[in-house]
């Protein structure tokens, strides 16, 4: 039997085996060939949302009423006061985007600041004579429980929470409009500071003006080791010139840090000061702006960017310096030579902040202000690229 000749295949037919190893090695082929195509349309639309649409401030909520103060954000939230004809609101929003929420409404809300689950704010309140002063309010976040924790005679128009400090500004307008050589009438700009903790109010620095002649301006930036840093910028036309200042938060001698000529902007984090400057290499230095650096305890502060635009701002991001000018956001290094411009410019910015790796920013949208947030960071390009 095993010496029998095998019948001989039928016509047009293939052995079973290779029949079976074709289609499943033309199927694999296929199957392989999809997957890369579908990879490769997944890592372009990726590199197209990171590299295009991430540079793009993304819309997180609108202002419905008329902005009174810039974002501020601490801890998960972000938050911001705006009013209308009726009221003032407190409204805050999850840092990482969600519904906003109105917490607090009244007459006279003033100044913000947010630290972990507490802000705080002004409200004027009538006082036992019936004269409106104000209180200092702590707000819990994001139930909206308020808890008045000093009386005030007016208002703030700015406040901070940092380093165990609350620090406010307060103004109080020209007694006897007009009659500047009066230094009683003038209008004052007072800094006080409390421990957040409790205790006596302080009175930080008292800035007397002369009746509005002169723009006399201050941005709060921070506290380090018991004293508060402020910008200051006085004078007017071409006599204005900013100074960072700094004095002890319990009371006694403001020292000037920094001047420069012009109106210029600052950022502090850490001990870590960056301001704006008339450019250093620019025949009409005002027509651009450069930027320095100083470590607070140093003498000597080192430039770290140059030929911006005069309008720039400064920003300071987990020890990154950043500018932000008509043509862009730019990331700063250690030399004038390292800086890159990330993006290009949105128009129609109110303000600015940074916000650990994104930068927080009040902008014209769709015929009104509206708070949106751009990248930083690779990382938060990447982050940014894939939320819907």
């Amino acid at each position: 039997m095993s010496g029998w000749a095998q019948p001989p295949p039928r016509r047009g037919a293939a052995p079973a085996s290779v029949d079976s190893g074709a289609y499943l090695s033309w199927g694999s082929s296929l199957v392989r060939r999809l997957l890369i195509a579908l990879g490769l349309v997944v890592i372009a639309g990726l590199a197209y949302r990171v590299f295009g649409q991430s540079g793009r401030p993304r819309v997180l909520w609108p202002v419905t009423g008329r902005a009174l103060s810039p974002p501020v954000a601490g801890g998960r939230w972000v938050g911001w006061l705006e009013a209308d004809d009726d009221a003032c609101r407190l409204v805050i929003a999850p840092g990482g985007g969600g519904e906003q929420q109105a917490i607090v409404s009244g007459a006279g809300l003033s100044g913000l600041a947010i630290e972990g689950d507490d802000a705080f704010i002004t409200r004027a309140e009538p006082g036992s004579d019936r004269v409106f002063g104000a209180a200092l309010v702590k707000v819990a976040l994001p139930s909206g429980r308020t808890t008045a924790i000093a009386s005030l005679a007016r208002g703030a128009d700015q406040i901070i929470s940092s380093g165990g400090w609350l620090v406010w500004r307060s103004r109080r307008g020209p007694a006897l409009p007009g009659v500047a050589f009066v230094a009683a009438a003038a209008p004052v700009t007072v800094i006080q500071a409390r421990r957040k903790e409790g205790g006596p109010v302080n009175i930080v620095d008292v800035v007397r003006g002369d009746d509005g002649a002169a723009l006399t301006e201050f941005d709060l930036l921070g506290v380090i080791e018991g004293e508060v840093y402020w910008v200051q910028r006085d004078g007017s036309g071409s006599g204005l010139r900013t100074r960072v200042r700094r004095a002890p938060c319990e009371g006694g001698d403001a020292e000037t840090v920094m001047e420069e000529p012009g109106k210029r902007q600052a950022a502090l984090e850490g001990d870590l000061l960056v301001w704006t400057a008339p450019s250093l290499e620019a025949g009409a230095p005002d027509a651009c702006a450069s930027v320095k650096q100083l470590r607070i305890g140093e003498s000597n502060p080192r430039a770290i960017a140059d030929w911006l635009g005069p309008d720039a701002r400064v920003l300071l991001s987990h020890g990154r310096a950043y500018a932000q000018d008509g043509n862009g956001l730019w990331r700063l290094g250690v030399r004038s030579t390292d800086q890159r411009r990330l993006f290009s410019g949105p128009s129609g910015v109110t303000a600015v902040r940074a916000v650990g790796d994104r930068e927080i920013l009040a902008m014209w949208h769709q015929g009104g202000i509206s708070i949106a947030e751009r990248p930083l960071t690779w990382w938060a390009r990447m982050k940014a690229a894939v939320k819907p």
